[in-house]
């Protein structure tokens, strides 16, 4: 299978906005190497367009459905300056069915190399936020195998973070206890905790620092560490809002979508 050609197609199914058949679909030997290589091609690209790498997202970090999935890890891909924002109004437009994923974002104060451990991840954390992940899929009904939503950049859309709060060693072991509540138009819809994704932050970025490809991660780097909930897919006109409590709460944060144009 020609991964440059995947990747051709990913990268204007984008600008299209449109769909492609998914690789596994074509060839039922596409693997989660070839995933991460056609990811490659598509960050090169970004890159070369202007992009900034502003950090790394982890996805697929529900344990449960790992081994219907024939996963034994979470997947990475990175993010982007231009895809990060503190904005709490957006527009559907860009995206392809998105769906909404409240998750716990850390900000690190000091870089990481590949195989640190948990003490030294626990350390590295500056801040957490809550933020919402817009996740979009280039798969038509979001139908798709893992190595597919890695080479479709990991599926994201857009990171928007909420109020940064300062932490150190013992509070971003506590992030795991973080308890959330989502809510749709001001109706709550779903609820977990921060130890939902993986264990928690801490484990969660320790998890990453294992995966292939994952050599260092250096200071000011954004990762956002998995849903607390269920995906929810999204409509314009729509308000989503997240709450937090617990030891170690993250505050509020409210997500208003742009009403479709008439």
């Amino acid at each position: 299978m020609d991964l440059a050609s995947i990747a051709g197609e990913l990268l204007t199914a984008r600008k299209t906005r449109s769909y492609v058949e998914p690789p596994s679909g074509r060839d039922s030997d596409f693997s989660i190497h070839d995933g991460y290589a056609v990811g490659a091609l598509l960050h090169a690209n970004a890159l070369g367009s202007g992009y900034t790498q502003r950090g790394v997202k982890l996805g697929f970090t529900n344990e449960t459905v790992w081994n219907a999935l024939g996963l034994d890890s979470p997947f990475w891909s990175p993010i982007y300056a231009e895809t990060v924002t503190d904005r709490h109004e957006l527009s559907l437009d860009p995206f392809v069915e998105p769906r909404l994923e409240p998750e716990i974002v850390v900000g690190l104060g000091s870089a990481l190399s590949h195989g640190a451990g948990r003490d030294d991840v626990a350390a590295a954390i500056a801040w957490a936020a809550v933020g919402f992940e817009i996740v979009q899929s280039h798969y038509r009904n979001w139908e798709m195998q893992p190595a597919d939503a890695i080479a479709d950049g990991g599926l994201h859309g857009i990171l928007v973070v909420g109020e940064h709060h300062a932490v150190g060693a013992s509070p971003a072991e506590a992030l795991a206890a973080v308890e959330v509540a989502l809510m749709h138009d001001d109706r709550t819809v779903a609820s977990g905790t921060g130890a939902n994704p993986l264990g928690g932050p801490v484990a969660a970025v320790t998890w990453l620092l294992r995966l292939p490809g994952v050599d260092e991660i250096p200071a000011g780097s954004v990762i956002t560490t998995g849903s607390l909930t269920p995906a929810f897919p999204l409509a314009a006109g729509e308000t989503w809002q997240v709450s937090t409590a617990g030891a170690r709460p993250l505050g509020d944060l409210r997500l208003t979508l742009a009403a479709a144009a008439r």
